[in-house]
């Protein structure tokens, strides 16, 4: 094949999701950087489903330009994790440098471009990575076109030198060096390239071989952790915004430089108007509102050492008896909460509602093929109860307010999320009593306190829990506490907040 055309950057798509489908838990096994959470792999396999599933979406007949900017539109919406924008950005680079008719020059400058829009998404590039190793493959394709080499050989010998320079490269990083292992991203943008190469090439398999892949896995226990304890994703549309009496705003740069100042691991990848930010942070309801540049949207929030960690997966690809939990609300205060009990988050923000399709993305996160949503203050039941995601069974319980959501959350984390957690969680929730409280009267404090414990659904050892708005009403919920220990010593207290929404004060008694 002469030209990069439409047919190929659609078997490309194909053929690297099939590959890395089957590459992904290898990839897993050796990802010890920027974070040992064993997803490298399948975060770049769903990021590229999302391209491929935008790629399908395209006409048939559409030049190779369209199809490539779907691809990469896709994997930009679609990306999961630190390895999953960067690949994505890889992808937009590409794309928006592919013209029609691309021989094998056209395609090395596309390679050379996508290299360093890769390296601009990250707030601090990495040597010995992703970025090097795309560099790496740069500069092999641009020496094979300016040599006059075809396309299929610029391309093969592109990726026969990452693959003799993986080693070497993944050497250049400490933490990589310390563990013995490869880049598992370098590894991930390998087999996505040599997709490319076979897609252009009629002689050669199309199935990507994988047997340079390691088969053992990193020794995380040596490797330090770093960077925050949650994973932040959002979605950010480029709404124009601009300094008061000032330039226009660079919105990529600005998130970038944001993002850097609450965490690390920061990535921020951007095209046809949205941007898709990635940081680890101690802090996500900062990360969230400093993302305030446009519309937010598709907002996950989830622990890094969470029971989910390594198990982002599509459909089939984790073990049947694994339960996930998914939580939406619109307290971005609470999702550190939330995800420290091993939830997957979805945080609405007063721009963009939660649609299906985010529900969906947490859903896939939670890497279990059982999972319970609690709606909370995030999205509607009814809308909730929509959710059908193919192979994964979706339990949405009866918690649509924040303090529903709280109990549920509390009652799945203690007795862990499998069918036993679901059940304890829907029993919680069929006994709550719940009370809004006036702070202006203290004591309605109490009298509401005393109301919740003379209910006729009140049993010996009940569990109350206090929502606060604000750190504005502490001394309020010491006076609950303390009112319970004198009066009612069999009664468990668990505050929870400050919330940032919603009423002033809620009692909720379980």
């Amino acid at each position: 094949m002469d030209l990069l055309d439409a047919a190929a950057v659609r078997a490309w798509a194909a053929t690297a999701r099939s590959a890395l489908d089957e590459a992904a838990d290898r990839i897993d096994a050796v990802n010890v950087f920027p974070v040992a959470d064993s997803d490298t792999g399948t975060n770049v396999l769903l990021t590229v489903v999302g391209g491929l599933e935008a790629v399908e979406r395209v006409p048939l007949g559409a030049p190779v330009t369209e199809v490539a900017r779907a691809f990469a539109r896709g994997a930009l919406i679609a990306a999961r994790g630190n390895s999953g924008v960067i690949v994505s950005q890889y992808l937009t680079g590409f794309a928006r440098a592919l013209p029609d008719g691309a021989g094998a020059p056209e395609v090395a400058r596309c390679l050379d471009v996508a290299a360093r829009a890769a390296r601009e998404a990250t707030a601090e590039p990495q040597e010995g990575t992703v970025l090097t190793l795309a560099d790496v493959v740069a500069a092999t394709a641009r020496t094979a076109a300016d040599a006059g080499a075809d396309l299929p050989t610029t391309l093969a010998e592109a990726v026969a030198e990452a693959l003799r320079s993986l080693g070497r490269i993944s050497g250049l990083h400490p933490t990589l060096r310390a563990a013995r292992v490869l880049d598992a991203g370098a590894c991930a943008l390998v087999v996505v390239l040599d997709a490319l190469a076979r897609a252009v090439d009629d002689e050669r398999p199309a199935r990507v071989p994988l047997d340079w892949l390691p088969t053992t896995s990193a020794q995380h226990a040596s490797v330090e952790a770093t960077g925050g304890a949650f994973e932040v994703m959002l979605l950010v549309s480029d709404d124009g915004s601009a300094a008061p009496d000032g330039p226009r705003i660079d919105t990529g740069a600005e998130l970038r430089s944001r993002m850097g100042s609450l965490g690390d691991s920061v990535a921020v990848v951007g095209g046809d108007g949205w941007w898709h930010v990635h940081v680890h942070t101690d802090d996500p309801a900062a990360a969230i509102a400093r993302a305030a540049l446009g519309r937010r949207e598709q907002v996950l929030v989830r622990l890094l050492a969470g029971a989910h960690a390594g198990g982002s997966a599509l459909p089939g690809r984790v073990g049947s008896e694994r339960w996930g939990v998914v939580v939406c609300t619109a307290a971005p205060d609470l999702s550190g909460w939330y995800a420290s009990s091993g939830a997957v988050v979805v945080v609405r923000c007063p721009e963009a509602p939660v649609r299906t399709e985010h529900l969906a993305r947490a859903v896939t996160d939670t890497g279990a093929t059982h999972v319970v949503l609690l709606p909370g203050s995030g999205v509607e039941r009814d809308e909730a109860v929509l959710l059908q995601p193919p192979g994964v069974v979706v339990d949405v319980l009866d918690a649509c307010d924040e303090m529903r959501a709280c109990v549920g959350s509390l009652a799945l984390a203690g007795a862990g999320p499998t069918s036993l957690g679901c059940s304890a969680a829907q029993a919680a929730l069929a006994r709550l009593d719940v009370r809004t409280i006036d702070v202006a009267a203290p004591q309605s404090v109490t009298d509401a306190v005393e109301t919740l414990l003379r209910s006729p659904r009140a049993t010996a050892g009940e569990s109350l829990t206090v929502l606060l708005q604000d750190t504005a009403h502490d001394g309020i919920v010491d006076g609950i506490v303390a009112h319970l220990a004198a009066h009612h010593p069999g009664v468990e207290a668990t505050v929870v907040g400050p919330t940032g929404h919603g009423p002033a004060l809620v009692l909720g008694l379980d």
